[in-house]
């Protein structure tokens, strides 16, 4: 089921177009990047989707409503993390919390989880403005949380982060899909945060949508390289194997499992070897893990 359907979205402000007949769908609960160069079409994108902007024509779709039509009903679940939020700074953390979820219809419980989920405990009682940049990253994350949404929307939630700050946003970001259940769409530019985070992607280039689908399939269909996780009884005796075909491109070992990179456009080798091999090293599960996200870009970009 796809929580969000755009069909030949256009938009343009005065003589400047920013979106060209863009095309895309993001199914439910999944991690979803909308990856482009700046100046691309993506803000004006997420904006459309929340309701605050109108489009010139198209057809536009948010758990089925028209945002721009029915914006309450859409507003009333997705939360949204705009590139550069802005918070009044001699405010306290929970004042401020308690305050924007009073305006979703949130009582003070709801402060606390979102100060949990997002690492701000120690902070409720800290004013804004003494917050490191990461710390209002998750304050921001923390107000896109408010009320439990089904769809985040975040638009280049890792911006002027240094490198620490970034993993640790990152990190949040991929614990929110797998504990909440929510449905995210990250818009960024930065192609290495997004493949380690992604599972779908939407590539936009001048306001055009060129392709969009989950990273496995995309990667089948541009001959890219691709890493599965192997989940293993016997993962080094797999791995020594594993490492001598022509095919595999490396090999990392952990406790349970091997992950294998496949050679472009050879995954049906290694399927095929799995499937031989699943008694001999006993094989217990094959999960895709990433797929090379700015050659799947490229490439895309290329055949338009």
């Amino acid at each position: 089921m796809a929580v969000i359907e755009v069909r030949d979205l256009y938009k343009s402000y005065g003589k400047t177009v920013a979106l060209r007949g863009a095309s895309f769908s993001v199914p439910s609960k999944t991690v979803a990047a909308l990856l482009g160069p700046n100046g691309s079409g993506k803000t004006t994108t997420l904006k459309i989707l929340v309701g605050v902007l109108k489009r010139d024509r198209g057809d536009v779709k948010v758990f089925g409503f028209d945002p721009w039509i029915n914006g309450v009903e859409v507003r009333e679940r997705l939360g949204i993390l705009h590139e550069k939020p802005i918070f009044p700074g001699d405010v306290k953390v929970k004042v401020l919390l308690k305050y924007l979820a009073k305006l979703k219809g949130y009582s003070g419980s709801e402060v606390e989880r979102v100060a949990r989920i997002t690492g701000l405990v120690k902070y409720l009682d800290s004013r804004v403005k003494s917050l490191s940049r990461g710390y209002l990253q998750r304050l921001g994350l923390a107000q896109a949380l408010i009320g439990d949404p089904e769809l985040l929307l975040l638009d280049e939630p890792t911006a002027n982060l240094d490198p620490l700050a970034r993993r640790e946003i990152l990190r949040l970001i991929k614990s929110f899909q797998k504990e909440l259940g929510v449905t995210i769409l990250v818009s960024s530019h930065i192609i290495p945060e997004l493949e380690e985070i992604c599972e779908y992607a939407v590539f936009i280039k001048e306001g055009i949508i060129v392709d969009y689908g989950r990273l496995e399939d995309l990667s089948k269909k541009y001959f890219t390289e691709v890493s599965y996780r192997v989940v293993v009884e016997k993962p080094r005796e797999l791995a020594s194997k594993a490492i001598s075909f022509d095919f595999v491109k490396g090999v990392e070992v952990e406790e349970n499992s091997v992950e294998i990179k496949v050679k472009a456009g050879r995954v049906s080798e290694l399927a095929d070897f799995l499937e031989s091999s699943k008694d001999t090293y006993g094989v217990r599960k094959v999960e895709f893990v990433r797929a090379e996200l700015g050659d799947l870009y490229e490439r895309a970009v290329a055949g338009t």
